[in-house]
């Protein structure tokens, strides 16, 4: 004659056993995933160009800063008009000086150049206010 065998499974075990599993994958599931990704930095600033007023004066104009790939990318002067291209005709200048530094250190925490302090803190303060609209 055959012998006939029970088994006894204790419902509370086969569920602390599958809760532990699932726990175990979701565990793994976020090591991989944050290994995958730990290489790929996205920079600190979201994609786009942003713009911000600068007064000068009784005039304005609008310095644009663009994003790429989470860095700075660009500086450049905004609807610069006959007035303030004729008042202040080292603005252009001063723009692309600051913009380079400004992209090299991909902050706008950079040293005021000596020659134009003035315009040159004005675009820095329109670079940093676009800069916190692009934060993430």
């Amino acid at each position: 004659m055959g012998r006939t065998r029970f088994m006894v499974v204790k419902a509370k075990e086969l569920i602390k056993t599958a809760v532990f599993a699932v726990l175990g994958v979701i565990i793994l599931v976020g090591l991989i995933t944050f290994f995958l990704n730990m290489g790929k930095h996205d920079g600190a600033y979201r994609d786009g160009t942003y713009y911000e007023e600068m007064q000068l004066g009784e005039e304005t104009a609008e310095v644009a800063v663009t994003i790429a790939e989470g860095r700075i990318a660009a500086v450049s002067m905004e609807e610069e008009t006959e007035a303030v291209a004729v008042f202040y005709p080292l603005l252009a200048e001063v723009t692309e000086t600051v913009g380079q530094a400004v992209i090299e250190n991909q902050s706008a925490e950079i040293a005021v150049e000596s020659e134009n302090p003035h315009s040159a803190q004005a675009i820095l303060d329109a670079v940093a206010a676009c800069l916190e609209q692009a934060e993430k």
